[in-house]
């Protein structure tokens, strides 16, 4: 191995520059994975191709040889790159047609240009089928070193900004509300991304780029659920699959782009059916577990599901008899700020980020509240309507008790109503959500309020990360003191 990395070795920048490549991808695919930006995986090394072929065409450069056309690659290659992202981000803006569809016409329009380009150039072919096989023989002293420049300091932006990416990159809005701006870093990650496929592709064309941007980071995340932990895997799985597959295809005579990736594939395999066996073994475990304590724990309702504990009745508190299902209206926020939950659309996120997005579909805290505050009231025996009929017929949350009652009574709702303003909803550093809650029970039939209730205090959240999950874990204690169970 230490011949390997010799400067004698005639290999050397072949090797130490593919594992550069595979493992730098591999790292930034662990977001694109978690994102859900596979297809962007796909696409975007492909626009990176297209960009390189459309130089190699212009200045009848030859991939592999050195020179000002060289660098005027790279250059097609990263300007193709951004220009691709830009371009789907633009189109996104009031877009309701899905991501995946942008997405695929890009792919399809670069490759068209790709296979035109290389068609009018007359020795489109051998460069071009050079670039796609992932030929690394043509990588030179000056490419490595460039390479290992540009590779080290995307990792090392990478690693500083870790955190502000993953928590713009999942929950944005939360983000906003501790002082992260999300487009910028959206951007950051765009960026990183862009740079590590437009060099990647120049070095190791995007067959190997699309395989280790996603192959590695899927097989990580199979085997952990520990995100420092993945990210090692991912970059463990790398090493092993670029220098095992040079020696495979070294043995073998084979290009090694395509060995590369075939190989990091296999470990996939391996790794989803080692996931299958361990989640199939916990389960006999349990299983068994649950058998040897069923008898002596029978009848003590120790073996219920976490959803029949949930849905097991308490006290009403201070709630009054009702007659009729509790129609659960939109609540009101009155926080002065939006609440909005994240999307699972990293495109749309960064459209929102940078005001170009619409949130009139976004769900927010708001509604997860008052989807608890349903299950809290059936939890205490009351009948409660459905929360889409609900929401059929009243639209919009009413402003007071008198509001309520017309719009449900225009909206078809014979039974009482439970009105809900939220009035903070804010975490500080102590991880302590400040929340301030008022709820009112109207009866339909008097249009009097006949109970109302509020939650003021202080609600414990350290193991919350997103926006979601603070409402998820704040949701008891919030319902809890508003009911006043005891």
């Amino acid at each position: 191995m230490m011949e390997v990395f010799s400067p004698d070795f005639l290999f050397r920048n072949a090797v130490v520059g593919g594992w550069i490549v595979c493992v730098l991808c591999s790292v930034l695919g662990v977001y694109v994975a978690l994102r859900r930006m596979v297809l962007l995986g796909v696409a975007l090394p492909q626009a990176g191709a297209a960009g390189i072929a459309l130089v190699f065409l212009v200045t009848h450069h030859v991939h592999g040889d050195g020179g000002g056309a060289h660098w005027i690659a790279l250059a097609g290659s990263l300007g193709a790159t951004f220009a691709a992202l830009a371009l789907l981000v633009i189109g996104s803006r009031g877009s309701r047609t899905p991501v995946e569809w942008r997405i695929g016409g890009l792919f399809a329009v670069a490759s068209a240009t790709t296979l035109l380009t290389v068609a009018l150039n007359p020795t489109g072919d051998l460069e071009m089928t050079s670039l796609l096989r992932g030929e690394l023989l043509a990588i030179s002293n000056r490419d490595l070193a460039v390479l290992s420049v540009v590779a080290a300091l995307v990792l090392f932006v990478f690693a500083l900004f870790r955190r502000e990416i993953l928590l713009v990159s999942f929950d944005a809005e939360f983000a906003r509300t501790i002082g992260r701006n999300p487009a910028r870093y959206d951007a950051l990650l765009y960026l990183l991304l862009g740079v590590g496929i437009s060099v990647g592709v120049m070095t190791a064309g995007p067959m190997v780029v699309f395989g280790f941007l996603v192959l590695p980071a899927l097989a990580a995340l199979r085997l952990t659920s520990h995100l420092a932990v993945t990210f090692l895997v991912a970059a463990g799985i790398a090493t092993l699959c670029s220098l095992g597959g040079f020696e495979v295809s070294y043995r073998a005579d084979l290009p090694a782009g395509p060995v590369y990736v075939l190989l990091a594939a296999a470990v996939w395999v391996v790794a989803g059916a080692t996931a299958r066996a361990r989640r199939r073994m916990a389960t006999a475990v349990g299983l068994l577990a649950l058998a040897s304590l069923a008898l002596p724990l029978s009848g003590c309702g120790l073996l219920r599901t976490p959803d029949e504990r949930m849905a097991e009745p308490t006290e009403r508190g201070s709630l009054p008899e009702l007659a009729g299902a509790i129609a659960v209206l939109p609540f009101r926020n009155e926080t002065g700020q939006p609440l909005r939950l994240a999307s699972a659309n990293p495109l749309d996120e960064f459209s929102r980020a940078i005001g170009r997005g619409a949130d009139a579909t976004s769900l927010t805290v708001l509604d997860l509240l008052r989807v608890r505050a349903a299950q809290e009231l059936a939890r205490r025996g009351y009948d409660v309507a459905s929360l889409e009929a609900v929401s059929a017929a009243v639209k919009l949350p009413p402003s007071d008790s008198q509001a309520a009652l017309a719009q449900a009574r225009a909206g078809g709702l014979a039974g009482p109503v439970l009105i809900g303003t939220l009035k903070q909803f804010t975490r500080n550093a102590d991880d302590l959500l400040h929340v301030r809650l008022e709820l009112a029970l109207v009866d339909s039939a008097s249009g009097a309020v006949v109970w109302q209730g509020s939650a003021r205090r202080p609600v414990a959240v350290p193991a919350a990360f997103t926006l979601a999950e603070v409402a998820q874990d704040a949701a008891p204690a919030i319902f809890a003191e508003a009911f006043a169970s005891h």
